[in-house]
């Protein structure tokens, strides 16, 4: 019975996680919205400005130090620290910075809208 205990509680921690991860990218989503719209802020600025928000912007930001390509930055940091949400995070970087404004905002809605979708999956 306490093994059961245990279970559910590691799966709840699991849950509460996933949470606090999604909140925090959908957070910069906003933030990367605002900022490309107006302050046609670069890719790299927002990654260093938001480091402190997520893991995955943490580990992105310090290859991007190490001189990886932001792509492959990116790519890399959501297969380490994006979780059950890796897919959905790499592919969001893959749009990021390739288009003209309008792309970007479109491309940033689009993920908005998907990690809100997730976001309210977890919580029920």
């Amino acid at each position: 019975m306490a093994a059961c205990a245990g279970i559910g509680l590691v799966e709840s921690h699991k849950l509460k996680e996933r949470t606090v991860f999604l909140e925090g990218f959908i957070a910069f989503l906003n933030y990367s919205e605002s900022h490309i719209r107006y302050g046609m802020c670069p890719v790299q600025e927002l990654i260093f400005s938001c480091r402190r928000q997520l893991p995955v912007l943490e580990a992105c930001a310090g290859y991007l130090e190490e001189g990886l390509a932001f792509p492959q930055a990116w790519s890399r940091s959501a297969n380490e620290k994006g979780g059950k949400d890796s897919k959905l995070i790499r592919e969001f970087g893959f749009g990021l910075g390739a288009t003209d404004l309008e792309g970007q905002l479109t491309h940033i809605r689009l993920y908005q809208k998907l990690t809100a979708d997730r976001l309210r999956q977890a919580q029920d």
